[in-house]
């Protein structure tokens, strides 16, 4: 188990961390997600590397409307 935690540009109210919580929790290997408007924005994801890696993530983020930093 892996946990990344990512800074997320571009959120700024809770339908935006509910549409970012939902595409990384529709990822498959993904055991957790939390995502907080907390620092202008991030997430923390708890995920399986061995089915999945942080460019699906990052991916995932990018496809929902939002930035991924580092």
């Amino acid at each position: 188990m892996k946990k990344e935690t990512i800074k997320i540009s571009g959120m700024s109210c809770n339908h935006c961390v509910m549409r970012v919580t939902d595409a990384l929790k529709g990822l498959d290997g993904v055991k957790d997600a939390s995502v907080s408007l907390d620092d202008g924005g991030k997430a923390v994801v708890s995920y399986d590397e061995t089915r999945l890696d942080k460019a699906k993530i990052t991916e995932a983020i990018s496809g929902a409307g939002y930035t991924p930093e580092g």
